[in-house]
C-alpha cells in the first residue's frame, strides 16, 4: 500500500497573503443558495475548459454514500495527517455514511498545465491547474468565456461542511494521457508554536511532498486508484476531464435528493441554452444528475412550456432572425455607437397552457422532480452573455388584462461581451455597471438594461388611442399587443359563463344568453364572439346582442357585469377597487341609445345592439343580460 499522502499547510509570507477566510468570502452574499451557486460556478468551469471551440461538452453531477469501508480507507490513505481545526479525519472515522458530490465534466482539456504558482508556463501551455488549486482572483484568458473570477471556485468549498474537496482530472501532456489527483481544505488561520512559530493562512493541500517541501499532486496510476476511493467516476483511459468531489456537502436539513432536485433545476434554469445552441438547434453540453448511480432524468425544454417559449425566443436573439410570431430588436448604444446585443420577444395566449402543478416532492422519479411553480401568466425576460449562459431573468410588465403571455431573450453581442463579462459580480449572477471602471463599457451595459426595459414595456402597452367618429373602434396595435386574441362567450349550462381569455361570458343560459322565463317571456341573445376594444381611450369588452319578445313588446334589458377570480365571481369588490361599469348601449344604425346606464329599453326585433363594458385594471370580467318586458 502505498503512503499516505503528505499534507502541506500554507503560512503567510511576509509581505502577507490572502486567508482562507478571505477565500470563502470573496463570493460576497450571494442571493443564491450554496448549491444553485456551485452548478453555476461548475458548468462555467467546464466550458471554459472545453478542448476547442467546436467541441462539446459532457457535464454530470453524482450524489453518493460513502460506506465505512471506503471512509476508513480515505482516513488512512488521504487524511492521514490533519491540521486540528480541519476535522475531516474525524468525520471519516465517525459511524455513519458521508455523502459526497462528484461534479465532472467529459471532453475538457483537464486541470493540466504547471503545478506551482511561482513557475512561469511554456508559450501557450495551460495553467488550468494553478488557477484552479493554487490562485486566488485570477480570471482565465479565455475569449467569450463564461466564469471571469478565478475565486469563483470557492463555491466548491461552501457547499462543503468540511470545506473539503479533492480533484482527480486527465488532461494531455507532451507524452500521452497524464492523471492528478489532488486535496485541499479552507480552515481558520492559525499559529504554530515553540522557537520557530509560524503563521498560516489556513488553506491546506494533501499529495506528495517534494524535496523543496512543497506539496505537488499525486500522478499516474496512483491518482486513478486514490479517486476510486471516492467512488470514482468512471473514464476511458482516454478520456479527458475532471472530477470535483465535494465531501460531507452541507445539506442544512435537507435530503440528498432534494439537493440534487435543486441542483438539477439550477442546470435547466442557467443553462438551458447549451441545449439548442449548436448546428441546427444540437446541444453543445450534455447534463446529467445521478443519485447513487441512477439516473434522475432532466425534463426535455418541449416538456416545460415556459422554457419552450424562452427557447423561441433564444433562437430569434441568436440567429438574429425573427421567426413568425418574434419580435426581434437590436439593442445598440449611440455614443459611443456600438451593437450591444439583440432582444428577442415572443408571446401566445394566456390560456394555452395549463399552469404547472405545485412543486413535485423530493421522492419522485423522472422530470417530475423538477417541477416547480412559476408565476402566470409567464413574463419573464432572460438576461445572457455570448457564452449563451442565463446570467438573471428579470420580470416584465403584465400584459393587460392577462390575455396573453410572453416571453423575452436578450443576447449580449460578441464584441461587446467583454463590458458585460467585467460587469458581473464574481457569482456571476447580475449586471453591475459601476463595477467598471471604463467609462464606455459602462456606459454599454447601463444603455443596455435600460433599452431593454423600454423595449419590454412598449411590447406590452398599448399604443396612443386617437378618437374615431363612431366613439367604437379596434385598434391594430392593441389587437398585435394580444397577439391577435379575442374573448370568447362561454358554453357553460349553467351559471355565469367565463371570460375565455378575459373579455365577456353569456348570462347563465348557454351559449344563446337567452333569459329563460317561459314561452312568452323577452329573451336575449349575444350575437357572434365578444372582442376587447379600446372605447374612447377605454378598454372595454364590446359584445353584441338581439332581444326578441313573442308578444311584439319593448324589451328592457339589464346588463351585469361582474369580475371573475379563480373560482367564481366576487360577491363583494374590495374596497375602493374598480368594478367594470357599463358605457353605452349602440342601437343597429351605430347610435349611442343610453350611456352609462345599466339599462336599455329596446325595441322587440330591431336588428343587432351593441354593449360596451369597461374592463377594470388587471381584471377578466363577464356579462349577464337580464331581460324583461319594458312595459
Amino acid at each position: 500500500m502505498p503512503a499516505p499522502l503528505d499534507l502541506q499547510s500554507e503560512p503567510f509570507s511576509a509581505t502577507g497573503g490572502a486567508a482562507a477566510e478571505g477565500v470563502s468570502n470573496q463570493l460576497g452574499r450571494p442571493r443564491a443558495d450554496r448549491f444553485t451557486l456551485l452548478v453555476r460556478e461548475a458548468v462555467q468551469n467546464s466550458w471554459d475548459a472545453r478542448l476547442g471551440d467546436d467541441a462539446g461538452v459532457q457535464f454530470h453531477i453524482d450524489g453518493a454514500l460513502l460506506d465505512q469501508a471506503a471512509r476508513r480507507q480515505l482516513a488512512a490513505q488521504v487524511f492521514a495527517n490533519v491540521p486540528a481545526a480541519v476535522d475531516v479525519r474525524a468525520r471519516l472515522l465517525a459511524d455513519g455514511d458521508l455523502p459526497i458530490l462528484a461534479v465532472s465534466d467529459f471532453g475538457t482539456r483537464g486541470l493540466s498545465g504547471p503545478t506551482r504558482g511561482n513557475v512561469v508556463p511554456l508559450p501557450g501551455e495551460s495553467t488550468n491547474f494553478v488557477d484552479f488549486m493554487r490562485y486566488i482572483g485570477r480570471p482565465p484568458n479565455r475569449t467569450h468565456a463564461g466564469g471571469t473570477y478565478g475565486f469563483g471556485k470557492a463555491a466548491y468549498f461552501l457547499a462543503s461542511s468540511l470545506k473539503t474537496i479533492c480533484i482527480h482530472t486527465r488532461f494531455m501532456n507532451g507524452h500521452g494521457v497524464e492523471s492528478r489527483f489532488m486535496a485541499a481544505a479552507l480552515g481558520p488561520q492559525f499559529e504554530s508554536s515553540g522557537p520557530d512559530a509560524r503563521r498560516f493562512t489556513g488553506r491546506h493541500w494533501w499529495g506528495r511532498l517534494a524535496p523543496d517541501d512543497v506539496v505537488d499532486p499525486v500522478v499516474g496510476h496512483e491518482a486513478d486508484a486514490l479517486a476510486q476511493l471516492l467512488g470514482g467516476i468512471q473514464r476511458a483511459p482516454d478520456a479527458l476531464g475532471t472530477t470535483v468531489y465535494v465531501l460531507a456537502p452541507d445539506f442544512e436539513g435537507s435530503s440528498p435528493l432534494q439537493v440534487l432536485q435543486q441542483m438539477g433545476r439550477a442546470v435547466i434554469d442557467y443553462f438551458w441554452p447549451k441545449l439548442i445552441d449548436g448546428p441546427g438547434q444540437t446541444p453543445t453540453m450534455m447534463f446529467s444528475v445521478r443519485w447513487q448511480g441512477v439516473e434522475l432524468p432532466l425534463p426535455k425544454l418541449h416538456e416545460e412550456p415556459e422554457l419552450a417559449l424562452l427557447a423561441q425566443a433564444f433562437a430569434a436573439a441568436a440567429s438574429g432572425v425573427a421567426a413568425a410570431g418574434a419580435v426581434l430588436e437590436p439593442i445598440a448604444s449611440q455614443r459611443p455607437k456600438k451593437l450591444l446585443g439583440r432582444l428577442a420577444l415572443v408571446r401566445r395566449p394566456g390560456d394555452s397552457v395549463p399552469s404547472p402543478p405545485a412543486e413535485g416532492g423530493a421522492d419522485g422519479n423522472g422530470a417530475e422532480l423538477y417541477q416547480r411553480q412559476l408565476r402566470r401568466p409567464m413574463r419573464q425576460i432572460a438576461l445572457m452573455r455570448a457564452p449563451n449562459f442565463v446570467v438573471k431573468y428579470v420580470d416584465g410588465p403584465l400584459v393587460p388584462y392577462e390575455l396573453a403571455e410572453y416571453a423575452g431573450v436578450f443576447r449580449v453581442d460578441a464584441d461587446a461581451d467583454a463590458a458585460f463579462a467585467g460587469a458581473e459580480p464574481p457569482t456571476h449572477d447580475d449586471w453591475v455597471p459601476d463595477l467598471l471602471l471604463n467609462a464606455s463599457e459602462k456606459t454599454y451595459v447601463r444603455v443596455a438594461l435600460r433599452r431593454v426595459k423600454e423595449a419590454v414595456e412598449a411590447f406590452t402597452a398599448p399604443p396612443p388611442i386617437a378618437a374615431a367618429a363612431s366613439g367604437v373602434h379596434s385598434v391594430a396595435g392593441f389587437a398585435r399587443l394580444l397577439g391577435g386574441l379575442v374573448p370568447s362567450l362561454g358554453h357553460a349550462a349553467s351559471g355565469p359563463a367565463g371570460p375565455a381569455g378575459g373579455g365577456a361570458g353569456s348570462n347563465g343560459q348557454g351559449r344563446s344568453g337567452a333569459r329563460r322565463g317561459g314561452a312568452g317571456a323577452p329573451r336575449t341573445s349575444f350575437v357572434g364572439e365578444p372582442a376587447i376594444e379600446l372605447v374612447d381611450g377605454i378598454a372595454s369588452m364590446v359584445a353584441r346582442f338581439e332581444a326578441t319578445s313573442p308578444s311584439g313588446e319593448a324589451v328592457r334589458v339589464v346588463a351585469l357585469p361582474k369580475v371573475l377570480i379563480a373560482d367564481g365571481f366576487e360577491s363583494e369588490p374590495p374596497q375602493g377597487a374598480q368594478q367594470p361599469r357599463v358605457l353605452k348601449w349602440i342601437d343597429p344604425a351605430g347610435a349611442t341609445a343610453a350611456s352609462g346606464t345599466a339599462s336599455c329599453v329596446i325595441p322587440a326585433r330591431s336588428g343587432t345592439w351593441t354593449l360596451v363594458v369597461s374592463i377594470p385594471p388587471d381584471a377578466m370580467i363577464s356579462v349577464e343580460l337580464k331581460a324583461e318586458a319594458a312595459g
